[in-house]
């Protein structure tokens, strides 16, 4: 059971879920060379320094695994991760000024400040909060490519529960953080 946990949980990756957010919300406003050019800067500006940290926290033994799931390691974890979406923000108003993912980028923004402040009193589950967040945005947006997202959100929390990530109020924590932050980014 713990693999097919650990299957479902690279599965549903926050990076996966941003890709597949990134892409569906690129096709619904233009296209499809423009929403591979949205997912290269997104990926090259704002997952590529976050992934870069992973590894080499991993490698060094300074956390225990990819996910920063131990307390201690969540604090790096969110300066990089901030500091890689304001990057690319400054990217997108300079390059996009209109683009309608610098609405996304704000609201992945103050969703990551938001689960960094409440880390003081409670570990929010990044992977179930950016799956909710991917659903979300999709399916207001009207794209059918949230409903499969939306599908595997239960899977999703069950691997979290099961590898010993998180407990139950941080999986429901993050679904509930990603389901107001995709409403927002949509109804902004």
């Amino acid at each position: 059971m713990k693999t097919l946990a650990r299957w479902l949980s690279i599965l549903g990756h926050p990076f996966v879920m941003v890709m597949a957010m990134v892409l569906g919300t690129a096709l619904r406003f233009s296209t499809p060379r423009e929403a591979v050019r949205a997912v290269a800067l997104v990926a090259l500006i704002a997952l590529v320094p976050v992934a870069l940290l992973m590894v080499r926290q991993v490698r060094s033994g300074s956390w225990a695994n990819v996910d920063a799931s131990n307390l201690a390691e969540r604090p790096v974890l969110f300066i990089v991760g901030i500091g890689a979406v304001l990057a690319l923000l400054a990217t997108t108003l300079a390059m996009r000024p209109g683009s309608f993912l610098i609405r996304g980028t704000v609201g992945v923004l103050v969703m990551l400040a938001i689960c960094a402040v409440a880390t003081t009193w409670i570990k929010v589950s990044l992977h179930a909060a950016f799956g909710a967040l991917a659903a979300t945005t999709l399916l207001l947006l009207g794209s059918p490519s949230g409903w499969p997202l939306f599908a595997v959100l239960p899977v999703l929390a069950w691997s979290r529960l099961a590898l010993g990530r998180h407990t139950a109020s941080e999986v429901v924590a993050g679904v509930f953080v990603g389901l107001v932050f995709g409403y927002a980014i949509v109804s902004a």
